[in-house]
């Protein structure tokens, strides 16, 4: 029996030192898997958080920017100036305020200062009020002298707006010049950054874990807790906005482990318990996986499914005297095409909605939609594109837009009417082979400002010229050293291939194209339509 017990004794050291080891080997790998789990999360959080900051910023820099326009059109009538900083705080919840500061005497009967300030009140009310005077010498002001001299857009520095609405605000400044070069104003929108902050300083992944934003100079927009010093060993995770602003968020490595050390102590202890926990956690795991894999593979078909509907709603039905391609830039894509000819009429569009995938995708079939009720009605461009603005304005919270170029050819006598809602200009390809932009006033896109007054254009084409136009993913196009494609490229393509068909046109587009692009990835959607004036419709 004794001997029987020392026999025994060498299995359970070798059992105990076995429970050991796969105890040790269990503490590191699963503190290195919580580790790099821990990491991956931070990095997400981060990733999240940095382009929620570059969305905000991109909106109301494309707000301003689109607003822009509108001022150039009414620079007749000053006291307009206050209806475009009033709708601009409106339409965008992330804008608190609004000026448009003109150079000294601009406007010989408003004075030395006129600036048209809108701003949105403690109740939710715009407020609007001449900024400018003896009090208020903006033309000395960073936001405006800065923006003046560069000639370019700017974000100034954040700053605490004390005395006003007692927030962290941050102002972006667009300077305006007229055709001689010269600028004559400068069109600014007031950001809050009061959510932003309090979302940042919120963040806490782990316990004891927190977050620092600062901005382009380093002046901390969310600063760290004063015990911060203490921490040592910990988790940092560093991340920069498009705008220069940069976050880190720091995680104690101890807390993030905390889970692991409890489990080894509890296999040591308790070895079989431990090793039925390491098959319950692998079970999980895989369990984890599987569900992840699933997920994955539902959501790609799900992707595939959304790209066929779109693919599936483009008019197929081409008649020779047009010619189309889409090529989105991922699964679905924000770009759309299409026509319909009725009463002697070819009714046809191009639009581009902002941003990528299923939500531009969404976006750009509302504005289809609206664009084929249009043409079933027989409507002009203008009404059309008026309507399909009033579509997307309502409930667009979100602030998307989307470009476009509707145009109505009467085949009969070669009569164009047009309206551009923010789109490039189409390329019109005479019969001798040249080619050249159509002169065309480039509204804001649609969805951007309800009620905009689109204006109808018209021109007229000889039997023989071939329209071009297309989505901005064309021109934009870029190859392995960022140089894109342009203009001066699309013109000489357009004069090279002036006799060739509508469809064999775009096609030639299309292949030139990826010539230009190998070995880069495409980088936006590339959709292009061409109509032969004169060339009939029937299939």
């Amino acid at each position: 029996m004794q001997s029987a017990k020392r026999a025994n004794i060498p299995v359970v050291v070798v059992t105990a030192a076995l429970f050991v080891a796969i105890a040790a080997f269990v503490a590191f790998s699963t503190s290195r898997m919580m580790e790099n789990e821990a990491r991956t999360t931070v990095e997400n959080v981060v990733k999240a958080t940095v382009g929620r900051i570059d969305g905000l910023m991109a909106s109301v820099e494309s707000a301003v920017k689109n607003s822009s326009w509108i001022v150039a059109e009414h620079l007749s009538h000053p006291d307009y100036m206050f209806k475009i900083t009033g709708e601009l705080v409106q339409n965008n919840p992330f804008v608190v305020g609004s000026t448009i500061a003109f150079e000294p005497n601009y406007f010989p009967s408003k004075g030395y200062y006129y600036s048209a300030f809108s701003y949105r009140d403690g109740n939710g009310s715009i407020k609007r009020i001449q900024q400018g005077g003896e009090d208020f010498k903006y033309h000395g002001m960073d936001w405006y002298r800065i923006a003046k001299e560069a000639k370019s857009p700017s974000w100034c520095e954040p700053y605490f707006d004390k005395g006003g609405a007692e927030v962290m605000m941050c102002t972006y400044s667009l300077p305006l010049a007229g055709k001689d070069g010269k600028v004559y104003a400068v069109l600014t929108a007031d950001v809050s950054l009061d959510d932003l902050t309090h979302q940042v300083a919120a963040i806490k992944p782990y316990a004891d874990s927190y977050a620092v934003l600062l901005s382009q100079k380093g002046n901390p927009l969310v600063a760290a807790p004063d015990d911060a010093a203490a921490l040592t060993d910990t988790v940092k995770i560093h991340g920069r906005a498009n705008n220069g602003w940069t976050m880190d968020l720091i995680c104690p490595l101890a807390n993030i482990l905390q889970g692991a050390r409890t489990l080894v102590s509890r296999i040591i202890l308790f070895s079989v318990v431990g090793l039925g926990l390491i098959f319950f956690v692998s079970w999980s795991f895989s369990t984890r996986l599987q569900r992840v894999t699933a997920a994955n593979e539902r959501l790609s078909n799900e992707l595939s499914i959304a790209r066929t509907i779109q693919s599936s709603v483009l008019n197929r039905r081409v008649p020779p005297c047009l010619g189309a391609v889409l090529r989105p830039a991922r699964e679905v894509g924000g770009d759309f095409y299409d026509f319909k000819e009725k009463d002697g009429f070819l009714h046809f569009a191009i639009g581009d909605a902002s941003g990528k995938g299923i939500p531009a995708a969404l976006f750009a079939f509302l504005a289809s939609a609206g664009f084929r009720l249009s043409a079933d009605m027989g409507l002009p461009p203008d009404e059309a594109v008026r309507r399909i603005n009033a579509l997307l304005c309502k409930d667009n919270d979100t602030c998307m837009f989307v470009t476009m170029f509707v145009g109505r050819l009467e085949l009969a006598t070669g009569k164009l009417e047009y309206c551009n809602a923010g789109h490039p200009p189409i390329v019109v390809v005479r019969p001798d082979g040249s080619s050249e932009f159509l002169a065309t006033k480039r509204h804001v896109a649609t969805g951007v400002l309800d009620g905009y007054h689109y204006v109808l254009e018209t021109a007229e084409f000889a039997s023989g010229t071939r329209l071009l136009v297309y989505t901005d993913g064309v021109t934009e196009a870029e190859r392995k050293d960022h140089v894109q494609y342009g203009d001066a490229r699309l013109l000489a393509f357009a004069s090279a291939h002036a006799k060739e068909s509508p469809a064999d046109l775009v096609g030639s587009l299309a292949e030139e194209l990826v010539r230009f692009e190998t070995g880069a990835e495409q980088s936006d959607d590339i959709t292009a339509l061409a109509v032969l004036v004169g060339g009939g419709t029937k299939t």
